[in-house]
């Protein structure tokens, strides 16, 4: 029987008779086709290996597989949505009973008939069941049980011969394609999110009339395919795809001093010793103090597997905005170093079209003098995690482990690559199991990983290996060290010839003793940076400093107020309670001033939160600091002395004081450090600060960071605290086992999870979001735990309308259509609130109907000021301050 005539796309003007399904299903299938041929060898090697078959046929299996992904159109519930499509239909026998469709979507129903066509071309039973499932995800999930049923019962009111012509339609791409089939009588899950993201992937091309235009003859459907390959290449070809050939940046990698304006240090040294031992795809951790050159080390690993493994790329992961931005400049630089041809680069966070840099890799003309370009196709957030090259938040790789929708490609996107994650200690234990479960996929999928650290537990060390499948060794290299991850690991202990000394004092903890302590200290010259640990006492410490010392002249830069001069001395606030925008003022403002290079004022205090903490290279000379756990105080003193240069005569040793330390038994709840971190460990961190007078990095960081977080550690505690201590210890205990609990809940690992359907696996929740939405319930990234919190953007109300400034010039529409620029606009003036009650009210507040349709405003909500930038909700008064940022009043 010849396939009747099935459409997929309905009819235009130019085209009346609509796209035929077989042209879609062929037209995938080449795009699929040219995709994996423009893939690395190695790619192809992997699926050859795991269905058993030739790299040619393996090619043909999966292109075959790719093209049945619309078989669900090929039923009368779909076919009778276009009316002339179905008229002809009608025309040729074939009808339904108008009660019986139930109005399915064609996921389900394709998936359906997949598993009945299958077997009868000789594939098994258990291959075409998973098969079958795989391809009804392709709009983003998997089907419920439900929709199966639904699709089951909605087939039985077709009339006529729709099960022949299916089998017919099918047999046609079959054929076409060289009649592909697989001896294996299973799919492992790798295998099966390989074809699960192949296939959306390929959709999306073959879907664009732009690159594969409706009426070209069909009467052959083997020249058809060859005419759709052509059309598939040019389209991977285009300027709005640029998808290249996926050749290494440098199949010989180059000596290090050749890739960077400097020789290898010991580490670097030692990450290129451990590698060339190193058979096939590896986890690398790597723990070094902050300064220490991890970032450079990571990226010449990349040579280094991409030249050994054939990796299609690399993905920088960064714990935040902020981070992934500064990241994004020095990616651009690394590959502006390999010239032979463009490289795509892409920013991947959701605030990316703010960034300056990025907009200019987008705005380019000329394509053909250009090392680096970001394409506007793979800039959609469903793409992004596709492009050769990407650096972004690690939340957007962990979306991967998460059943939101199209969760397979970001993981497909991220196969057979070098994925870099920055950071690692900075995440709780929720998230930590997250990153264990995207290692644990990146090695099923064929990709190297390197993950950075400052400092790390043994146990975290040992999670990030089992995720590799192997066991960390039972004695381990001191640190600084270089852990390689293979079939087994080594701990490499990498040579340290700077050692720093620094000195730990106490500091008075109430915010009108501390501002004194620190001018006093801070003497006639230096640069000090003053790290707290909530925004509310960064905003009073700075307000403390200006009732002290007057007036003063405010510093602007690019029009906002980024702190005070008083005299010689300067004095800067920094903390997350800033929009968007005025937050990457400050930021460049403080890297331009007190960066490596940075134009030094002779006298200056940095007040800051934990903002700085994380891959802004700061430098100062003397640091106080809140008192936090212990891993996270030696982050902070990562600040102190970082560079060599000459420092003033009075502060020429680095010293930390620490607010709280000379408290006896620490009042950690007064200023709410207790909210911001577990107790236990603010407990032991007291108590090793106390205990010794200087701390010597590198040497000392694993006896410290292991006492910090063991639970042997009570017993040394002082008798002042020690039942208090003992309390924070079993609600520790008791919240990480139920943070791992809840990860181990929605991540789909093991494997095999991949393929359970929502509703049907042991997830607390059905999760049903689309990739960068947050949980409407908990109204926070999934990726995170934390209090929740509303992304708003504040608009001052006056004369009837909504301006983004207090002087109303930025007027932003609130209903019909939101202009690029003004989007941008909105977005770079937003800002996260927390604080509960008020949260609880925004988010039950609506977004404005113009702003659900912009990618950038889908998720933010107005906060609605006065003319003076206030407003109240609740017993809580939210005032925007041109200096403090958002400030809280309690009523």
């Amino acid at each position: 029987m010849e396939p009747p005539a099935f459409w997929a796309k309905s009819g235009n003007d130019a085209h009346p008779e609509g796209h035929p399904l077989l042209a879609h299903m062929l037209d995938a299938s080449a795009a699929a086709r040219a995709i994996l041929l423009r893939e690395p060898p190695r790619t192809r090697e992997m699926l050859a290996h795991e269905l058993g078959l030739s790299e040619s046929e393996a090619v043909d299996f999966a292109s075959f597989v790719v093209g049945l992904h619309d078989l669900g159109k090929a039923s009368a519930d779909f076919q009778r949505k276009w009316p002339a499509g179905m008229k002809r239909l009608e025309e040729a026998g074939f009808s339904y009973v108008p009660g019986g469709l139930l109005g399915v979507a064609h996921g389900p129903i394709g998936e359906h008939l997949t598993l009945k066509v299958l077997p009868r071309l000789g594939f098994s039973e258990n291959v075409s069941r998973m098969l079958a499932r795989l391809l009804g995800a392709h709009h983003g999930f998997l089907a419920t049980s439900g929709e199966v049923k639904s699709a089951r019962d909605t087939i039985k009111a077709e009339k006529g011969p729709w099960d022949e012509a299916r089998l017919a339609l099918v047999k046609s791409l079959w054929n076409a394609l060289g009649a592909p089939i697989t001896n294996s009588q299973t799919l492992s899950s790798e295998l099966a999110l390989w074809l699960m993201g192949l296939a959306s992937f390929a959709d999306w091309l073959a879907s664009s009339p732009e690159f594969f235009p409706y009426g070209r003859d069909l009467k052959n459907p083997r020249a058809y395919l060859t005419n759709a390959l052509s059309l598939a290449n040019r389209a991977l070809d285009s300027d709005q795809v640029k998808w290249w050939p996926r050749t290494p940046l440098a199949p010989v990698p180059p000596a290090f001093a050749k890739t960077f304006p400097f020789p290898p240090n010991g580490l670097q040294s030692k990450v290129i010793e451990g590698l060339q031992n190193l058979d096939g795809p590896g986890l690398l951790i790597i723990e070094a103090p902050m300064g220490g050159g991890k970032t450079e080390a990571a990226l010449y690993a990349h040579l280094l597997l991409q030249a050994k493994n054939g990796h299609r790329g690399l993905y920088v992961a960064m714990p935040t905005q902020a981070t992934g931005n500064a990241m994004f400049a020095r990616v651009d630089r690394f590959l502006r170093t390999f010239g032979d041809r463009p490289h795509d680069l892409q920013l991947v966070h959701g605030a990316a079209l703010l960034n300056p840099d990025y907009l200019k890799l987008r705005e380019v003309g000329d394509e053909s003098d250009q090392t680096v370009l970001a394409s506007e196709w793979f800039s959609a957030k469903k793409r992004a995690m596709l492009t050769e090259y990407g650096v972004g938040t690690v939340d957007q790789a962990l979306l991967g482990t998460l059943k939101v929708r199209h969760h397979f490609v970001r993981l497909w996107g991220l196969g057979n690559r070098t994925v870099v994650l920055d950071e690692v200690h900075a995440y709780d234990a929720y998230t930590s199991r997250l990153i264990e479960g995207l290692v644990h996929w990146l090695r099923a999928l064929g990709s190297s990983v390197v993950l950075m650290s400052a400092t790390l537990t043994r146990k975290q060390r040992e999670g990030l290996t089992a995720a590799w499948g192997a066991e960390l060794p039972r004695t381990e290299a001191p640190y600084p060290r270089v852990t390689i991850v293979g079939n087994s690991a080594r701990s490499l202990a990498v040579p340290w010839p700077e050692k720093k000394m620094f000195g730990i004092e106490s500091a008075p903890r109430p915010a009108d003793e501390l501002h004194a302590d620190i001018l006093r200290k801070l003497g006639k010259e230096g640069v000090a940076a003053a790290i707290v640990n909530t925004v509310d006492r960064a905003q009073g410490l700075y307000r403390k400093v200006q009732q002290a010392l007057g007036s003063g002249e405010p510093i602007l830069d690019e029009g906002v107020v980024i702190g005070r001069r008083f005299g010689t001395l300067e004095i800067y606030l920094l903390h997350a309670r800033y929009p968007s925008r005025e937050r990457q003022v400050r930021e460049r403002a403080l890297l331009a001033r007190f960066g490596k290079k940075g134009r030094r004022p002779r006298r200056a205090l940095v007040i800051a939160t934990q903002v700085v903490e994380q891959s802004l290279d700061l430098d100062f000379d003397l640091l106080f600091t809140d008192l936090a756990p212990l891993d996270l105080v030696l982050q902070r003193a990562g600040r102190v002395h970082r560079h060599e240069r000459s420092r003033p005569a009075t502060h020429t040793k680095p010293i930390i004081y620490v607010a709280g330390l000379d408290e006896d038994p620490p009042d950690i709840s007064t200023d709410y450090w207790d909210r911001v971190y577990a107790a236990y460990p603010l407990y032991t961190s007291w108590h090793l600060l106390r205990s010794c007078k200087q701390i010597l990095l590198p040497d000392d960081m694993d006896t410290l960071i292991e006492a910090a977080y063991g639970y042997r550690t009570l017993e040394a505690l002082p008798e002042s605290v020690r039942t208090q201590a003992a309390a924070a210890m079993e609600q520790l205990k008791r919240d990480l086992a139920e943070h791992e609990l809840q990860a181990s809940q929605i991540v789909v690992d093991p494997l095999h999870r991949l393929l359970e359907r929502l509703g049907d696996d042991h997830s607390t929740a059905r999760l049903g979001l689309d990739d960068e939405e947050e949980n409407p319930y908990t109204q926070r990234p999934l990726t995170r735990l934390g209090e929740p919190s509303v992304q708003v953007v504040p608009l001052y109300e006056h004369d009837g309308g909504h301006y983004l400034d207090p002087g109303f010039a930025h007027r932003v529409p609130l209903k019909g259509p939101i202009s690029a620029d003004d989007a941008r606009a909105a977005y770079a003036a937003s800002l996260r609130v927390g604080r509960k009650g008020v949260t609880e009210k925004l988010k039950r507040e609506d977004v404005p109907g113009g702003w659900k349709k912009n990618g950038l405003l889908r998720n933010l909500r107005p906060l609605f000021l006065d003319e003076g930038g206030a407003v109240k909700i609740g017993h809580t008064e939210l005032r925007m301050d041109p200096e403090l940022g958002l400030v809280y009043i309690r009523h």
